[in-house]
C-alpha cells in the first residue's frame, strides 16, 4: 500500500511513502531467503508495485507475472487473486482495458 500511496501522493509526500515501501521491500527480501515457498510471491508482488511506482513498466509487468505464477505454484490462491487484481489496476493505468479485464476475471 505504501507504493500505491506514493503513486497517489503529492510531491511533498512522495519520499515518505517510498521510504516506507522500500523498508518493507528490504524486510521481504530477508524473509524470502529464509522461506522461498512462503515469501517469494509476496516479494515479487511488492517489487512489481515498486517498479510500477517508479514508472518502470516493463519490469513491473514482468514482476506481476512472476508473482502470479509463484502464488499459483505455491497454492496461495488468495495471493494469486490479489496479484491479478493489482495487475489489472496496472493495466487500467496504462490504458489497456482488455488485459485489465482478463486479470480482474482471474482474480
Amino acid at each position: 500500500t505504501a507504493f500505491h500511496f506514493a503513486r497517489q501522493s503529492a510531491d511533498d509526500e512522495l519520499n515518505k511513502w517510498f521510504q516506507i515501501g522500500e523498508k518493507s521491500l528490504s524486510s521481504f527480501k530477508t524473509w524470502a531467503t529464509h522461506s522461498t515457498w512462503n515469501w517469494e510471491n509476496k516479494l515479487l508482488l511488492l517489487e512489481a508495485e515498486w517498479h510500477f511506482s517508479k514508472g518502470e513498466m516493463e519490469k513491473a509487468e514482468e514482476k506481476y507475472n512472476l508473482a502470479i505464477e509463484s502464488a499459483r505454484r505455491h497454492r496461495f490462491v488468495h495471493e494469486q487473486g490479489l496479484a491479478n487484481e493489482l495487475f489489472s489496476a496496472f493495466h487500467i493505468s496504462n490504458g489497456n482495458i482488455d488485459k485489465s479485464k482478463s486479470h480482474i476475471s482471474e482474480a
